[in-house]
């Protein structure tokens, strides 16, 4: 169900071909009863805000274009003492591109980026009866990388080799 409802989201967002060169720095998502939509609420040259929903759940997201073109880069293979939460598979970011019809070339680079709204998708799964998240995307996660998920108290944290990634408020956390 948690599967069916991101995804639904994100084939709206998908929808917005214009902006398959920007890359996600913040995405907030909430369930409740929506009007079924996509929009941009705002737009500059060198960024995009986006709203989608469907009648169960809200995002919006807050897009960049890069200042230059992102290519491939394998992350760290060092191991860590880090309990690994999650890797996501090179064909896991493809299937997931491919399903909701995401064009943006970072998602099919070699190692591919990991989609924000995959990354939502997983998250969302780890804690099924969350309301409401709120991300902020600090480095790019690549597949093949060894994530970490830290409680920091006040919010949660996606690391790899204590490289910060993803910073996550739950519901509670969110103003």
């Amino acid at each position: 169900l948690v599967k069916f409802m991101i995804r639904e989201l994100a084939k709206r967002l998908a929808a917005f071909g214009e902006f398959a060169d920007f890359v996600i720095i913040e995405l907030e998502f909430r369930r409740g009863t929506f009007e079924p939509t996509a929009q941009i609420l705002k737009r500059h040259s060198a960024m995009v805000l986006l709203r989608a929903s469907s009648e169960a759940a809200e995002v919006l997201v807050k897009m960049i274009r890069p200042r230059r073109e992102i290519k491939a880069a394998l992350g760290s293979r060092i191991q860590s003492a880090e309990k690994v939460w999650r890797i996501f598979t090179a064909a896991e970011v493809l299937n997931f591109a491919e399903a909701v019809g995401d064009k943006n070339k970072i998602h099919r680079l070699n190692p591919p980026i990991v989609p924000g709204i995959l990354i939502l998708e997983t998250i969302c799964a780890e804690f099924p009866t969350c309301k409401a998240l709120k991300l902020r995307f600090k480095n790019f996660v690549t597949a093949g990388e060894q994530l970490s998920l830290i409680d920091n108290g006040s919010n949660f944290e996606i690391c790899s080799i204590g490289v910060r990634k993803v910073s996550i408020w739950k519901e509670e956390y969110l103003h």
